[in-house]
């Protein structure tokens, strides 16, 4: 019926375009089909089904979306769904892990933060990975969970990955603060 009333207004706005232009008529039809158009838009929207998420980008990708729109609960259930998928490689339940991880880090849990960082990394301890510079973050959320011993064993891990990555060597400043700050 939407669709009708669109054809409907699209034709009555190039028939009075040509045959009796006026700037009125033009704003007015123009306006009718503008508004056609949104209310298909909205209905087409709101029925559509939404797609099942099969793959770790998509989960990935929803959980990004949800935190932009700030919905951190959102985002960790959605991660959290994903790592229900079989089939994920251990880069992939890592990466949903991390990014819980740095939910939890972005609203100050630190614990669960911790938590979090640590399945990631434990699942990715064979697999050479990049350098990030947000590790010194990671690192610093130990600190604050009052887990220094385990950040400390965290940098000294990271650490030995300059074997393959050299721009790991930027952690070591971070162990020494660790070390002189500790011990």
């Amino acid at each position: 019926m939407l669709y009708f009333s669109l054809l409907y207004d699209v034709v009555h706005l190039v028939y009075r375009t040509i045959a009796k232009y006026s700037l009125e008529n033009l704003v007015y039809d123009a306006s009718l089909v503008i508004r056609d158009l949104i209310v298909i838009l909205i209905i087409f929207k709101i029925t559509r089904p939404k797609k099942k998420r099969t793959k770790f980008k998509h989960f990935h990708n929803a959980a990004i979306i949800a935190e932009m729109e700030r919905e951190y609960e959102k985002a960790l259930e959605i991660r959290n769904e994903g790592l229900n998928l079989s089939g994920l490689s251990n880069a992939e339940r890592a990466g949903l892990h991390a990014g819980n991880g740095g939910t939890y880090l972005y609203l100050k849990d630190y614990n669960n933060a911790t938590f979090c960082f640590d399945k990631a990394f434990e699942l990715v301890q064979e697999e050479k990975f990049p350098y990030d510079k947000q590790y010194i973050e990671v690192i610093d959320s130990y600190v604050k969970a009052n887990r220094k011993e385990d950040a400390l064993k965290l940098v000294e891990s990271l650490l030995q990955r300059q074997s393959y990555h050299k721009k790991f060597k930027k952690l070591e400043p971070v162990r020494e603060k660790l070390l002189t700050k500790y011990n």
